[in-house]
């Protein structure tokens, strides 16, 4: 007797093979025979004859380190197929961290990851200081996906150096010598690696450097030495928008990955200033693999930007003496307000005037309208979509936000987009050994919502581009299952094989849809995260038990932590 019989669906194993049409029986949360079950009999059954089943998808890159403390159901990243998450990248979380440093780290990430202070302080219990206590509570809690979590290098420098880490001050031998010790602990107690980050504009909103910016070659030796011993992954975002910068300092963290044999991941995207500048880096990154090391870059498959809408704490008009006037309103009564024929005069009128910091970005804004489209042509941006229209870019962009009754939408592509063509993103995700990542769940949580690009994989790239080659299915599925399973380790998961664990997608392909962004108020203190639904999931299953059932939760919570 199964727990769970999915029936006549096509099979992807995640692999990379082509899809056969098969059975797949599960007992006790895994999977205990895949083939013809037409006479096994089954607690429950599922016919998902036409549909495709898939392992769960794999989503290394979350900033979803508070919301993991506070609630069980992880949207954005729920209802996209993702059946496992990993937090703590780019070095920022809650742990480790002593009383005195809570100020900080919270700062920190409001800073760095654009989550608000008021909702973290709210949010958070801290009931851990140190990593293997945070853990712990995780461990006490359960989710609608598995959960996994990367050491954060700047969690761990102030909780060793305390004020002088704050203050950017280099580690000594003895500060390196007691963080690998605690990385040891960190990592033993079920730390997937450490993660890292060296961008410029990772700061608090007061200045401050996040603190693993100041790490040198010996520190970060001395943990890739303590992630190798454990098997264990370090990932790291460079400073990718300054060459030759980036050039350095991939070459550096390739150099800790070849001398220690940890395993390093870095973000790799295409910036508007050096265009072509990620080449270099696929090209050190493509040396090093030959030479045997472990490097990962991790890639989004469309532009990174931003989500404009009236509810942004940015956009066009957020400056505007007259907008100012009603921007403490909550959104209907603004909304109203916004809709008043003088109201919009002077608004178009003071943003015409003093366009500020948005004006250069009008060549990469674009109207969003019916259906998210993330490679628009470059003569449907703002200012030129303006000029057909007979309107100034103002009153464009003013009558977009105003559409579908205020909830009217402009995408920013200000990365991965600098020749208006997602060509350059398809060379990097069909590189052999780039990580589909950077959904970045959790973080700047009112101006994006990328954790929906596992959607987007299996919608855009495999079946709706018309503008350049597309991806086949056996290949996506396997670059959001088995290759970031792989990575980090997470055994008997990314697959699907007898024994493994029942994470499982079954999937509508053909009406398989995701919806606009739409903000909602549901987190601490009022805060607010864009989320997009979707259509077409018909199931996701995590260790055997349905925790969405064609896009509603089914509110089970089967997640737990991994290692």
């Amino acid at each position: 007797m199964y727990d769970l019989v999915i029936r006549r669906g096509q099979v992807f194993d995640g692999t990379g093979s082509p899809g056969r049409v098969a059975d797949v029986g599960v007992v006790d949360g895994r999977i205990a025979a895949i083939g013809d079950l037409a006479q096994a009999p089954g607690k429950e059954h599922l016919d998902a004859q036409g549909l495709l089943v898939t392992p769960g998808f794999i989503d290394v890159h979350s900033h979803l380190d508070g919301n993991v403390t506070w609630e069980q159901h992880l949207k954005p990243n729920s209802g996209h197929g993702i059946t496992t998450t990993v937090m703590g990248n780019c070095g920022v979380g809650f742990a480790p961290c002593k009383a005195e440093h809570r100020e900080f780290v919270v700062a920190l990430m409001e800073g760095v990851e654009d989550i608000p202070a008021a909702q973290l302080n709210a949010g958070l219990p801290w009931n851990w200081e140190s990593f293997p206590e945070y853990l712990a509570t995780l461990r006490e809690h359960r989710y609608d996906m598995n959960v996994a979590g990367l050491l954060p290098h700047s969690c761990l420098r102030v909780f060793v150096m305390g004020e002088r880490a704050i203050q950017g001050e280099p580690a000594s031998r003895e500060d390196i010598a007691a963080m690998a010790r605690i990385a040891d602990e960190a990592l033993a107690a079920g730390a997937v690696g450490l993660g890292s980050t060296r961008l410029h504009g990772q700061k608090t909103r007061a200045g401050i450097p996040a603190p693993s910016r100041h790490a040198d070659l010996a520190e970060y030796q001395a943990l890739g030495e303590v992630l190798a011993a454990h098997g264990r992954v370090l990932q790291l975002a460079p400073e990718f928008n300054q060459y030759p910068l980036a050039d350095e300092e991939i070459g550096m963290a390739i150099n800790v990955a070849r001398t220690t044999g940890c395993t390093l991941t870095y973000s790799l995207k295409q910036t508007n200033d050096h265009p072509d500048g990620w080449r270099g880096l696929m090209a050190q990154t493509q040396q090093a693999v030959a030479e045997g090391v472990r490097v990962f870059p991790q890639v989004l498959g469309r532009p990174t930007g931003a989500i404009i809408t009236w509810e942004a704490v940015s956009h066009p008009f957020s400056r505007c003496p007259s907008y100012r006037e009603i921007a403490h309103l909550a959104i209907d009564a603004r909304l109203a307000e916004l809709a008043q024929a003088p109201r919009r005069k002077a608004i178009v009128a003071e943003a015409e005037a003093s366009p500020g910091g948005f004006a250069r970005l009008f060549s990469r804004l674009f109207a969003m309208s019916g259906a998210m489209d993330y490679e628009p042509r470059k003569n449907d941006a703002v200012i030129a979509a303006a000029q057909r229209a007979g309107q100034s870019t103002a009153e464009y962009m003013y009558d977009t936000l105003m559409a579908n009754n205020g909830c009217g939408i402009l995408l920013l592509a200000s990365g991965n987009y600098a020749q208006f063509s997602l060509d350059p993103m398809l060379e990097m995700m069909r590189y052999d050994g780039s990580i589909l990542g950077l959904g970045d769940g959790g973080a700047h949580s009112s101006v994006i919502c990328d954790a929906s690009a596992t959607t987007t994989m299996l919608t855009y790239w495999t079946r709706d581009r018309t503008c350049g080659e597309r991806m086949s299915l056996p290949e996506v599925i396997r670059k959001l299952t088995a290759e970031p399973a792989s990575l980090y380790g997470f055994a008997d998961r990314g697959n699907l094989q007898v024994g493994g664990h029942a994470d499982i997608n079954v999937i509508d392909h053909a009406q398989l849809n995701v919806d606009m962004p739409r903000m909602h108020y549901d987190l601490p203190a009022g805060g607010k995260r864009l989320v997009q639904s979707t259509a077409g999931y018909v199931a996701t299953f995590v260790g055997g038990i349905k925790v969405h059932d064609n896009g509603q939760f089914t509110h089970q919570t089967p997640g737990i932590l991994v290692a």
